[in-house]
């Protein structure tokens, strides 16, 4: 299996997403033992990414990036998550 130019795309958007999650949670923009669990906001952002993107090339949202570079965008956006934030909650 190997990745293409959308999926490699789509993992980097997970990384830096994830980052930006865990800097978020290290600024104290979100709170550190919430309800909602950070990682979800990686998820749930990912999906905007893809809902958007599909939006503006004018393709359906599901037919972007396969389902094996959905799951390494969520993985590396959460490790990316863990790094920045010291841990996950």
């Amino acid at each position: 299996m190997q990745f293409g130019r959308a999926d490699i795309l789509f993992i980097a958007a997970g990384a830096v997403l994830g980052a930006a999650v865990g800097w978020g949670v290290k600024a104290g923009l979100l709170a550190t033992y919430a309800a909602f669990p950070h990682y979800l906001f990686v998820l749930i952002g990912m999906g905007l990414i893809e809902v958007v993107a599909g939006f503006v090339l004018g393709r359906s949202p599901g037919t972007l990036v396969g389902m094996p570079a959905r799951l390494a965008a969520f993985i590396v956006g959460v490790g990316a998550l863990m790094l920045v934030a010291g841990g996950i909650s």
